[in-house]
């Protein structure tokens, strides 16, 4: 018998849901918009980096006023960090470091599970 279901990720979620479930409204409110910060930090990084090195993924992307708009951005991001509570950065930081745990367990579970697959392909 396999098990087919993601359970790292279904027990790490139960986990967190366990722990944060005790906590106030308010409290998960600014969670979620750190979760939402943080999601997207990458794409105005992304825009810069795109505006940089002149490879946009689509032809006719322009960006007006060069790096001003993803540098206000970014800059505004960040302020948007300091109004946060250090419970909220605090969660954050372990909600991130576990996420970078389980990557890597989950890229080594890809490569067994891929070698599963093909064990039972040749038999």
């Amino acid at each position: 018998m396999t098990l087919d279901a993601a359970w790292v990720a279904i027990l790490l979620s139960a986990i967190i849901t366990m722990i944060l479930i005790t906590q106030s409204y308010l409290f998960l409110v600014s969670c979620i918009v750190l979760a939402s910060f943080i999601q997207y930090v990458p794409s105005i990084l992304a825009v810069i980096k795109f505006k940089h090195t002149n490879e946009f993924p689509n032809n006719g992307f322009k960006l007006p006023f060069g790096y001003v708009i993803p540098a206000l951005a970014l800059i505004i991001s960040c302020y948007m960090v300091t109004n946060f509570t250090w419970k909220t950065i605090l969660v954050g930081i372990v909600v991130g470091v576990l996420a970078a745990v389980a990557y890597f367990f989950i890229e080594k579970d890809e490569e067994k599970h891929q070698k599963y697959l093909s064990k039972m392909r040749n038999k």
